[in-house]
């Protein structure tokens, strides 16, 4: 592209200042929703990775209509699949450096074959569960997208989340593992209760997911009825029950 087409708008891909120009719209919570979704539009005609990555910043603010705010999310979604793999790159970059990723990942699954989204979420999450990340929230989140059907490619990255220092992390690891796993999850949830003396929501978590899912505390009966507390309790066949307050 010229330099003049760059400074009058022509050509096929768009200029910097044209992709800040609409981004600028894209953010305006409290202007014309008109407005707003015309500039996300253009972003996803434009069909660059930059102007991807624009349009992803949407998810980063909400207007204050809960209901409209998600009606443009949801929007938001529709244009970045029907941008395809430009917009995986953004995407995934995205899903590491930001708190909110629901409705990109969104995007991402629907973009993807089966097989080559399990592969690619694999990767973002061994790369969360190997390296510091701001938003512990965002492990949630991928952790709850993982399909089903997936656990024999994704049962060792999950299990590194038991380990995870956050709550709400490691209870999402131990909910997938406990669902869909096996002897060696079972075990493994066990010790992580016992391990957790002083983190309540995990142990709790975790007491819930072995009364839901009537799993044997055998092998470690003894040092589980030193740590149960009330209203959860072993039966005589070694299952963990919550009495009704």
């Amino acid at each position: 592209m010229s330099f003049l087409s760059r400074i009058f708008g022509g050509g096929d891909e768009p200029s910097e200042r044209q992709i800040r120009r609409a981004l600028k719209q894209t953010l305006q919570m409290h202007g014309d929703a008109a407005t707003r979704l015309g500039a996300m539009e253009r972003l996803a005609r434009w069909g660059t990775p930059e102007s991807a990555a624009a349009l992803l910043r949407r998810f980063t603010v909400r207007v204050p209509q809960a209901s409209m705010d998600h009606e443009e999310k949801q929007y938001t979604v529709r244009l970045l699949t029907q941008m395809g793999e430009t917009a995986v790159g953004p995407i995934l970059q995205y899903l590491k450096t930001e708190p909110e990723v629901t409705w990109p990942v969104r995007a991402l699954r629907e973009i993807l074959p089966p097989e080559t989204f399990e592969e690619t979420l694999r990767g973002v999450l061994e790369s969360m569960a190997s390296t510091y990340t701001r938003w512990p929230e965002a492990k949630t989140v991928l952790i709850q997208h993982i399909p089903p059907g997936s656990y024999g490619a994704m049962k060792e990255t999950v299990t590194r989340f038991l380990e995870d220092d956050d709550d709400d992390v490691c209870i999402a690891a131990a909910t997938y593992l406990a669902r869909h796993g096996d002897e060696d999850v079972r075990e493994r949830m066990i010790e992580i209760f016992l391990e957790s003396e002083g983190r309540p929501r995990v142990r709790g978590s975790i007491l819930d997911l072995l009364c839901e899912l009537e799993l044997p505390v055998k092998g470690y009966r003894k040092r589980v009825e030193e740590a149960i507390a009330d209203p959860y309790y072993l039966t005589s066949k070694g299952t963990v029950k919550r009495r009704e307050l």
